[in-house]
């Protein structure tokens, strides 16, 4: 799945531009994915409460690959809108049964490493998927075929690749959710405090992390081979980031490690916008990449952890909505900044975003003593 996702997101933004869609359709079609993320997302931590976790994800992912490959069947601006709502109805499945599948199914010994281990294994589907999309459209072209058919050809391939997925999905073996009762939320304030800085880190990103792939094209004329090893090298980085967090976070704590790393990526965002020279913005996107998401497991770890395990599915998806809501609003404001303006704006606005998250963090959970592996 992480193959088939990587791919198609480095490449679908690059096909709408050569079907001649500006840069604010594209964050409007961004949008329309997020917007399906952000609908169904509670409705999801309701449904993974009830059902199997395991039954949930082999129905989801046919929806999910018949989405992506709807997207770039149709050339109607509509219509693609359309089947990217459906894709984010699908894909949050796969965002929001993840932590409290962890939790039912791990120690807390063990947790810190395997929030961390998911996301570091797809960051490596990620960079084998990145390393096909940038070289599978000038194979396929090489048949004397349009730039545009090529790319579609090539997403077709990673739309089918996320259908492979069911394969290890029919594999799982999971614990029962135990008995059910009835849902109360005894943590408010605490998770309004979970929500903020994860809803102002979504604002921030969608600015500008989706266009990403079209700065390198507008700005340095990069080939789209380039650009996949461009996405390969940053999350090869990420992998290491990833690897390393729970080693620090159990000398300083899952907070300071959170805070300490979103703050070291601004610099690296403000280079990106302001940078005319390729290899100091490629430095910049390796690093910022590393630094910003070796926070996330542990934020996310340190959220569940934080709640009781009744709360953990729904805390969780409120966690996906903070992202996704802010990403999918600011991602159509991004679009039309780039389209009109130019990109130092939008890179500038997710540095001040991405500032104004770790303030809140640091602000809410600075005396909050974490529960460190091996010292619970």
């Amino acid at each position: 799945m992480g193959m088939g996702f990587s791919g198609f997101m480095l490449l679908f933004n690059l096909y709408l531009k050569s079907l001649n869609f500006p840069e604010g359709r594209i964050g409007n079609i961004i949008s329309a994915t997020t917007l399906g993320t952000f609908v169904m997302a509670l409705p999801a931590s309701i449904i993974i409460r009830r059902f199997s976790i395991k039954r949930i994800l082999l129905i989801a992912t046919p929806i999910a690959t018949f989405s992506y490959l709807m997207q770039v069947s149709v050339t109607q601006y509509h219509l693609i809108l359309g089947a990217g709502f459906s894709a984010g109805l699908a894909a949050v499945f796969f965002r929001v049964s993840a932590a409290p599948f962890f939790m039912r199914n791990s120690t807390p010994k063990e947790r810190p490493y395997l929030f961390s281990m998911q996301f570091a294994l797809m960051l490596i589907a990620g960079i084998i998927g990145n390393l096909l999309a940038g070289f599978l459209p000038g194979i396929i072209k090489k048949t004397d075929i349009p730039t545009v058919i090529s790319y579609r050809w090539t997403l077709y391939i990673f739309g089918c690749l996320v259908l492979v997925a069911i394969i290890p999905y029919f594999l799982i073996k999971e614990k029962p959710a135990g008995k059910i009762q009835k849902f109360k939320i005894h943590s408010r304030r605490l998770i309004l405090r979970l929500f903020l800085p994860n809803l102002v880190v979504g604002v921030g990103a969608g600015l500008s992390i989706p266009f990403l792939n079209l700065y390198f094209k507008d700005i340095f004329h990069t080939p789209t081979r380039l650009i996949g090893i461009f996405y390969s090298g940053q999350q090869l980085l990420m992998i290491t980031g990833l690897l390393v967090a729970p080693v620090i976070a159990e000398r300083i704590g899952k907070i300071k490690t959170v805070v300490f790393s979103q703050l070291f990526s601004i610099p690296f965002l403000i280079i990106l916008g302001i940078s005319r020279n390729i290899s100091l913005s490629v430095g910049a996107f390796f690093i910022r990449a590393a630094l910003m998401n070796m926070a996330q497991p542990l934020f996310t770890n340190f959220a569940m952890e934080s709640v009781t395990p009744d709360e953990q599915p729904f805390t969780n998806a409120l966690l996906v909505i903070a992202w996704t809501a802010g990403w999918g609003v600011s991602a159509s404001i991004g679009g039309y900044l780039i389209e009109h303006l130019s990109y130092t704006i939008p890179f500038f606005s997710t540095s001040a975003c991405y500032l104004a998250s770790t303030i809140l963090i640091f602000i809410f959970f600075r005396r909050v003593k974490d529960k460190i592996p091996g010292k619970l």
